[in-house]
């Protein structure tokens, strides 16, 4: 497909010269800080509390602008980053075979049947409410954790969180040393949703959804948990923690405050929830029929019907509503929610394979594990395809970084 330079993002360059050596992001970031402190950004050197200026990150440079890249992985388990704002793309480290995947923004996790794989995207957002830092640093495969199968991950400025739902099983690792190359492990919990939230932890255990310490040890003030039939699919919000039951879902404020948000009788539940990082409204299928939204502040429902079925969905919740969705023809389907006004794509990936969709705040990203290119979607232009980007191979698993 063709595209217009002049409607891609701004300060991109449309290179496609792959680098066959490994290339640092670090390489020609300003090193100006953000709006919360007039310093420059320190260099990697300066380590002491009172020399740091306030977001420093040992070993990372900070922008004033999103870094933002493509992490992929190939079904042989080459593993490249493709910057958007370059055009370049870098090589990484082999991993092993990529038959699961799930994303943090920085981290991509990757495993198998037996092994999971931990990838640093090398760029990350963290967002503190009134600002915003900018992050970048040295993508790399950071190691592998024993055990394998579905997973997901979800990270807080000081934990990362990965589970491995059919196995019942979750580990939290301390997010500096991950960011540093290193897997500290510091709690192992029989759950199935894991999810960290500000010191907290919120986990899935059996039915019943807790709320635990950073160690993974229930306190007073947790009480018996608040019961969640089957519980499945979780996800952190500007507006809380929430956990998927068969009948609705629990959501946990920061407090570790506890409520139950019933779906309709005998509705369709969603089992997995996606959204644009930090936003209160996250989307989830609902079968057949279309996706529902759930905002986690109002504690509301809202099923939208689609004419197809959708194999993926992510809501922007940006002014306008946006939620984008990928149908069962392979469609990009831009639904304007405040509206009810629907655009779509002509068909960009293969109906019959799960597409791999994810976005930010002003693009979406479709990738076919078919196809060695990525789609980038203007959503709030009509579904425009705004590039179509190549990769060295076709992603089997996928991640936007930096957002």
């Amino acid at each position: 497909m063709n595209h217009d330079p002049t409607t891609d993002r701004a300060n991109t360059r449309l290179r496609t010269t792959r680098l066959l050596g490994a290339v640092g992001l670090t390489a020609g970031l300003a090193l100006t800080a953000t709006a919360c402190s007039t310093t420059s950004a320190p260099q990697a050197d300066v380590t002491t509390a009172t020399t740091a200026p306030h977001g420093y990150v040992a070993g990372a440079t900070e922008s004033q602008e999103p870094q933002l890249g493509l992490l992929a992985v190939a079904a042989t388990g080459e593993t490249a980053l493709h910057d958007l704002l370059t055009g370049e793309t870098t090589d990484l480290d082999r991993v092993d075979a990529a038959e699961h995947a799930a994303t943090d923004g920085r981290f991509l996790v990757t495993s198998d049947g037996d092994r999971t794989t931990v990838v640093d995207g090398g760029s990350w957002t963290v967002d503190h409410g009134d600002h915003t830092h900018y992050y970048a640093a040295e993508p790399r495969v950071v190691g592998t954790l024993e055990g394998g199968g579905p997973v997901q991950v979800h990270s807080s400025e000081t934990m990362t969180t990965i589970a491995w739902p059919e196995r019942g099983e979750a580990v939290v690792l301390d997010r500096a040393a991950l960011g540093q190359g290193e897997l500290d492990e510091t709690a192992r919990l029989d759950a199935t949703v894991l999810l960290p939230l500000g010191e907290h932890l919120v986990a899935a255990e059996g039915d019943t959804v807790h709320v635990l310490d950073a160690d993974g040890e229930r306190t007073g003030s947790t009480g018996a948990g608040q019961p969640c039939t089957d519980p499945a699919g979780g996800i952190v919000t500007r507006a809380g923690a929430v956990v998927g039951c068969a009948d609705g879902a629990v959501v946990v404020d920061e407090a570790g405050g506890t409520s139950f948000v019933a779906l309709p009788d005998d509705a369709e539940r969603p089992t997995d929830f996606a959204a644009r990082a930090g936003r209160p409204t996250v989307a989830g299928l609902a079968g057949d029929t279309g996706f529902w939204l759930l905002d986690v502040r109002e504690r509301a429902w809202q099923h939208v019907a689609t004419e197809r079925p959708l194999r993926a969905v992510v809501a922007v919740d940006d002014q306008d509503e946006h939620v984008v969705g990928v149908d069962d023809t392979g469609r990009v389907v831009v639904v304007t929610a405040s509206t009810g006004a629907v655009a779509t794509t002509e068909p960009v990936v293969d109906g019959d394979t799960a597409p791999l969709l994810q976005l930010d705040a002003q693009r979406a990203y479709v990738a076919d594990p078919t196809s060695a290119v990525v789609h980038e979607i203007d959503f709030a232009d009509g579904a425009r395809v705004a590039r179509t980007i190549e990769l060295p191979f076709a992603p089997v698993a996928f991640a936007e970084v930096g957002r």
